[in-house]
């Protein structure tokens, strides 16, 4: 096989990064040329995502990366969900893109069952009611500072925006897309229901492109800023550009249903559909359909993941306390098993500014002692997030009548194998960790399909398992996390 290379650039919640992606003899090789932090930029009251910091930073990787080889075909960028940003008619942004932790959207859920009734945007869009999805983002502004949207022009997700700084075209990628709740999964198509009472015109929203469309190249002046070649173009190919659409694209599996957890900042827990399941049911569940690769569809259940050990470990470092991941683990692995049970998912964790606070504030509503030691915090949030990965896994399972003996953990938590191991053991399932790597690799097959290097979906489990070590977990104890569930279930569901 002829050596092959694109540009996977993966804009995570926490940081971004530039990975070179390499197929030749039927292996991939990965090597990040460029990392950045990724952080919500606060001023004031206000939480935004400073985009032309990123596409600054996105440039640097792909100067980077052709240092090392001029011939790289094509890039594609994927970026969290439901963000989203507005041109002028010139083609200017509007304002700087507010990030989704930014506080107008809160109240806003309220505001939508009054135009659409409870529920009614659900069964509109598949799409499960979340404060801060971009529906309830745009109420949010047309309440405080409705003059942003009568400029507006165009509306773009932000992997659109930045595609749209490098090749001038514009378009809407359906994965990023269908995480707006204005997206009607069913007919593909933005529904006009919403739009009408949102007072949104369709004109405002460009063509949509499926994964594996080319979404241009790169415009001259900037091609030759980055180092490419004149007789080469780079193309954007439009890869799963929400994150954990491209995650799911690696799973090295050929089982037809198959439950996959990407756990970043974020744990997307899942199972990939070829329709949305679109019931009361799982309405009431908190499960939600979004899209995924090549027209698919993910079910799936989005809850706060590394996002509290992030947090705890500002802090930490903050206070001049030892935050690294080594030292943490072993303090861990010294406190008490389960001395104490949170859920994750608490609206006292959304963004705290003292994460250690917040969560002696839920132990103590909850009728708990106060943790004491960074090493009782760590240990207290995995233990609760492997249990909350059970109550979705099961969720998932009674809904989709599927049961799966194996659940497969992407991303930078399969890592931790005393974390995989609580998973393995809360659950009652075989863990398959990794790859580690699995949005930037998602996003890199997706480009090497829409090239034709990979001509069938069935050889992906195959070349995924010949690039990367996949770690099995087995349960053990399984009387003693079973018993220590209902504990957990007793303090999460006061």
């Amino acid at each position: 096989m002829k050596k092959r290379s694109v540009i996977a650039v993966d804009l995570g919640a926490s940081n971004g990064r530039v990975i070179l992606v390499t197929l030749a003899d039927n292996k991939l090789q990965l090597q990040e040329v460029h990392r950045f932090s990724n952080e919500g930029l606060y001023i004031q009251e206000r939480c935004y995502t400073d985009l032309l910091y990123l596409f600054h930073e996105i440039l640097a990787g792909l100067q980077k990366a052709f240092q090392i080889t001029d011939s790289a075909e094509a890039f594609g960028i994927d970026t969290w969900g439901v963000d989203f940003g507005l041109l002028d008619q010139e083609g200017e942004l509007i304002s700087t893109p507010y990030q989704y932790r930014d506080s107008q959207a809160q109240g806003m859920i309220q505001k939508a069952e009054f135009l659409f009734k409870k529920g009614g945007l659900f069964s509109l869009t598949g799409v499960q009611d979340m404060w801060y999805n971009t529906v309830y983002q745009i109420l949010g502004i047309q309440k405080r500072n409705p003059r942003i949207f009568e400029n507006a022009d165009t509306f773009l997700m932000l992997a659109d925006i930045l595609g749209y700084f490098f090749t001038g075209k514009k378009s809407l990628e359906y994965t990023s897309l269908s995480t707006t709740q204005i997206y009607d999964l069913k007919n593909r198509q933005l529904c006009p229901e919403i739009l009408m009472k949102l007072h949104l015109s369709p004109s405002l929203f460009p063509e949509i492109t499926m994964t594996g469309a080319q979404k241009g190249v790169v415009l001259p002046r900037l091609k030759e800023f980055i180092g490419i070649p004149p007789s080469r173009e780079l193309l954007l190919i439009a890869t799963a550009q929400h994150d954990s659409a491209s995650a799911a694209y690696a799973v090295p599996t050929e089982a037809p249903h198959y439950i996959f957890i990407n756990s970043g900042t974020w744990s997307v827990i899942g199972m990939v559909t070829d329709t949305p399941v679109v019931t009361e049911e799982v309405y009431r569940s908190g499960l939600s359909n979004e899209g995924a690769a090549f027209g698919k569809v993910k079910l799936v259940k989005t809850i706060m993941g590394m996002w509290l050990i992030q947090e705890l470990r500002k802090y930490w470092k903050r206070k001049g306390l030892p935050n690294d991941y080594t030292t943490l683990l072993l303090a861990a692995d010294k406190a008490p098993a389960f001395a104490h049970f949170i859920d994750p998912d608490d609206p006292l964790f959304t963004a705290p500014s003292n994460m250690e606070q917040a969560i002696n504030t839920y132990c103590q509503k909850t009728g708990q002692s106060a943790i004491d030691s960074p090493g009782g915090f760590y240990r207290t949030v995995m233990e609760s997030l492997a249990f909350k990965y059970r109550e979705c896994v099961e969720e998932l399972e009674h809904i989709t009548g599927y049961q799966t003996d194996t659940l497969h953990l992407l991303g930078g938590a399969s890592q931790d194998k005393a974390f995989c191991q609580y998973i393995a053991n809360a659950t009652g399932r075989k863990v398959a960790a990794g790859p580690v790597e699995a949005t930037a690799v998602g996003n890199a097959l997706i480009q090497f399909h829409a090239l034709g290097c990979i001509e069938k979906e069935q050889e992906m489990a195959a070349l995924l398992r010949n690039s990367f070590q996949i770690f099995e977990y087995h349960p053990q104890d399984q009387a003693v996390w079973d018993e220590q569930y209902r504990k957990y279930l007793s303090f999460t569901s006061l």
